[in-house]
């Protein structure tokens, strides 16, 4: 790689959860002609993510320059084991300092705005914006300096996406989701805008969050409460490409208006039709502890009492509660009442993988497992019986894998604060299923069949992308091997700096060949 002059710009913008399987194809088709012609002038290519196992961990893992072992962040809501309770991560949870404010201390100019999971923004040598526009929230928006916020809402208008409805919605409420995504991209593009012109910087990133709410509620139709007609489902099927070309359109004139320019267009990991069974791992994991074959086909009280209760009213009522308290909810609904001195497992809130927590003698209030040759049977034994789960249709295992993290990420700092157990489910979408069956732990029905009951028809997948040109950028360069966690030693280097003590990535070479 050729080093970079000090004082050369960079601009990063992130599409949050943009599939590089969409981009590709529609790059090629001339629907995303700004980011053809970032390829066309640079290099593209993409790139592994901690998404593989930890799908909530992939910002963490950008802002800090390490692996979910070392940093332990992998939902927004997680397992705090000395309280054992499910919490918000606090700042102190993250040790490891942020990438760009690192830069901007050691006097690099650096504008931030509305990067994902993230806590309250420091004084800085630049501007930074939490929360202006985006879904993965772990402070209340807030900005540095003081006032910048409230700037930014007076002059562009109120732009806070507002909390997702987890259940089928209709096509009219869908088209509106749609409508808003493509507002507020525009609105967070003309804030950039703003930025870039009254303000000097060496390094702007953004992120364009429409991508992932996005592609969670429009990634097919079986996000609706029924079966749609032809015409609706060909007006949804439109819906995604609008937001990813409103997206393209924010880049052209980012781009345009940075002037000369190292630019880097990525995203942290894909989307694909939504994969997850989550909803009924609490009773999986329940029939496999119990050791009690069974034919019921019930779907749990808990979630059918939640079912009761109309998705709008859920909604509105949670906003309306306190943080804490709306993740005290969440953490119910989802995995229910757990007593840990009678328990030996238990499943995490998650949104894509399983994640399972051994009540760990030592480590969790309570423990009952011993470590050891205790903990490793009883891994094993939780990880059979999950595999043994098909569905009963087809007959094909709706589990792919079950993980240890202390596999995964071994002799890391921070392993043991990740699920003990992390369940990787089968690449065919859920809302196929009637019911998922085991012939060692009986039957459980589907709740919606032909639909996802959370009304997520996309979730994520593990790769994202890398989109980069600019000056001293090479020309079609492979990106083999290359890792979302490369990203942060590599705009170090693009910035003249030295990437820091303890971050995993390495500089990825897209420099101008000799």
């Amino acid at each position: 790689m050729t080093t970079a002059r000090a004082h050369e710009r960079i601009l990063m913008i992130a599409l949050d959860a943009a599939e590089p399987e969409l981009i590709e194809r529609w790059m090629d088709e001339g629907r995303l002609p700004n980011l053809a012609r970032l390829r066309d002038s640079g290099t593209y290519g993409r790139l592994a993510s901690t998404a593989d196992w930890l799908a909530g961990s992939i910002w963490p893992t950008f802002h800090s320059g390490t692996l979910p072992g070392d940093h332990a962040l992998y939902h927004f809501v997680q397992w705090h084991r000395g309280r054992g309770t499910h919490l918000r991560p606090a700042c102190e949870w993250l040790p490891q300092r942020v990438f760009w404010r690192e830069a901007a201390h050691q006097g690099r100019r650096v504008i931030a705005l509305d990067l994902p999971a993230l806590f309250a923004p420091e004084p800085i040598n630049g501007i930074e914006i939490t929360g202006w526009c985006n879904t993965d929230l772990l402070a209340a928006p807030g900005a540095f300096p003081p006032g910048t916020l409230e700037w930014a809402r007076r002059r562009f208008g109120h732009s806070l996406m507002p909390a997702e409805v987890y259940a089928p919605q209709n096509l009219r409420a869908l088209l509106r989701l749609r409508d808003d995504l493509i507002r507020w991209t525009h609105r967070t593009r003309d804030l950039s805008l703003a930025l870039m012109d009254r303000e000097d910087w060496d390094l702007f990133l953004l992120c364009l969050t429409a991508t992932h709410r996005g592609g969670h509620k429009l990634w097919d139709s079986t996000g609706t409460p029924g079966v749609p007609t032809n015409h609706h489902a060909d007006r949804l099927a439109g819906a995604l490409p609008s937001v990813y070309e409103a997206c393209d359109e924010a880049v052209g004139r980012l781009l345009s208006a940075a002037g000369p320019v190292t630019a880097l267009v990525f995203s942290l990991h894909g989307m694909g039709p939504n994969t997850s069974r989550i909803v009924l791992l609490p009773q999986m994991l329940e029939r496999i502890l119990n050791d009690k074959p069974s034919s019921s086909r019930s779907f749990g009280l808990l979630q059918r009492a939640r079912s009761w209760v109309p998705a709008s009213w859920r909604n509105q009522f949670k906003g309306r509660l306190p943080t804490r308290f709306q993740d005290r909810l969440t953490s119910f609904w989802r995995e229910g009442h757990l007593d840990l001195r009678k328990t030996r497992a238990f499943p995490l809130v998650s949104d894509l993988q399983g994640y399972i927590r051994i009540n760990l003698r030592g480590r969790e209030p309570g423990g009952i497992v011993e470590p050891g040759t205790q903990y490793d049977q009883l891994c094993e034994e939780i990880s059979s019986g999950l595999r043994s789960f098909v569905d009963s249709e087809t007959g094909t295992s709706v589990v792919d894998e079950v993980a240890r993290s202390d596999q995964l990420y071994p002799g890391e700092a921070r392993t043991s604060d990740l699920p003990d157990l992390i369940v990787r489910w089968s690449t065919f979408p859920a809302s196929e299923h009637r019911a998922l069956v085991s012939p060692l732990h009986g039957w459980i029905d589907w709740p919606t069949p032909g639909r996802h009951p959370e009304g997520r028809n996309g979730n994520h997948r593990r790769e994202g992308f890398l989109l980069a040109a600019g000056e001293g950028i090479g020309r079609d360069v492979p990106l083999d091997g290359a890792h979302i966690v490369d990203l942060a030693p590599t705009v170090f280097s693009l910035l003249g700096l030295s990437p820091l003590p303890g971050w995993t990535g390495e500089v990825l070479q897209i420099g101008s060949r000799p």
